[in-house]
């Protein structure tokens, strides 16, 4: 290749690594914009299944609350029942055994009664902790709302843009750079993320700062060939060219 080819190639590239910039940047901005929204949306619908256990959680202790309810309705039903034949009995065994059954029944009763109390006041600050998690997904679905609308609006302009972009590189490079330089600087385009050029200040690359052979750099001053950083490998330039 000409001296003249090479640096007519470099300084196409350099022009054409402006455009890249902006263009890799949109289409970053493509990709990162959706896997934001989806972040937020997996958070708020983390905190609706968190709202779910809750719920479960308390449904789960109002049906043991309404059993123990139930429970002691009909402890207390045989307690009375228990009272009215011992006090028209006459027979002291079966007062002793009426007595004996009142006794643990009253003390069933009055731990069912107990856990029962428990139970509802767990009910209760799940309740507080339910209201709170549901005015938090009110704010965050409110706020998501927003942001979606933005996140669109932002999508269609940087759709827009890459587009222009897009068109304006295939003007731009139609023909003009030998399609095997335009494979490897598209390639390190992609493994460089969106940086394929690099000036070479000195024998300093300023795309690594990792300090090059004086032979690369006496190559490259030659104007004849590519050169390749040999530790990050991006194409090197002379800002002079």
């Amino acid at each position: 290749m000409a001296e003249i080819d090479v640096q007519e190639t470099l300084r196409l590239l350099r022009g054409l690594q402006d455009l890249d910039r902006d263009l890799y940047g949109v289409r970053d901005e493509i990709r990162r914009l959706p896997k934001e929204r989806q972040r937020r949306r997996e958070a708020i619908d983390r905190r609706k299944h968190d709202l779910e256990e809750l719920d479960r959680q308390v449904h789960g202790l109002q049906v043991r609350v309404k059993e123990i309810e139930d429970m002691t309705t009909q402890q207390r039903q045989r307690l009375r029942k228990l009272e009215n034949e011992a006090a028209n009995s006459k027979d002291t065994a079966l007062i002793m055994a009426f007595q004996h059954e009142m006794r643990t029944l009253k003390r069933d009763i009055s731990e069912a009664e107990e856990e029962g109390l428990g139970l509802v006041e767990r009910v209760d600050a799940l309740d507080v902790e339910r209201t709170a998690i549901r005015e938090e997904i009110e704010a965050a679905e409110t706020s998501f709302a927003e942001y979606d609308t933005n996140i669109e609006r932002e999508l269609s302009a940087a759709e827009s843009k890459r587009s222009e972009l897009d068109q304006e590189r295939r003007e731009r490079m139609a023909g003009k750079v030998d399609p095997a330089v335009l494979d490897r600087y598209g390639k390190l385009l992609d493994a460089r993320e969106g940086q394929a050029l690099a000036e070479l200040d000195g024998r300093i690359c300023q795309g690594c700062y990792v300090a090059v052979p004086s032979n690369l750099y006496v190559r490259l001053a030659r104007g004849i060939e590519l050169v390749q950083c040999p530790s990050c490998n991006r194409l090197l330039y002379l800002r002079d060219f």
